[in-house]
């Protein structure tokens, strides 16, 4: 997709987790990361991301606890995600 989100997105609540997501503190965010930042219900967040799936990226490997972390298909991808990934591939290949 080629649309940024601050040209798309309109709705207060739905800025809220955009501006979460693109937070310069954070690579990723879960849903309870977005949740403290914003104030928003958790289902409200979780309504947010499936209905803008295709402004935001979802990592394919979830946090330490299996929660799934989301960011902006705009940050880069950084070398600790391709490790994580290649660590989780290995390990269930071995399974």
């Amino acid at each position: 997709m080629s649309e940024k989100w601050e040209e798309v997105i309109t709705d207060p609540e739905e800025k809220k987790v955009f501006e979460a997501l693109a937070d310069p503190q954070w690579d990723f965010r879960t849903v309870e990361g977005i949740q403290r930042s914003t104030h928003l219900p958790y289902e409200r967040i979780v309504e947010i991301l499936r209905r803008h799936d295709d402004l935001i990226r979802k990592s394919a490997v979830p946090d330490g606890q299996g929660r799934d972390l989301y960011t902006l298909p705009s940050k880069k991808t950084r070398g600790i995600e391709l490790f994580n990934l290649l660590r989780t591939f290995i390990t269930k290949s071995l399974s």
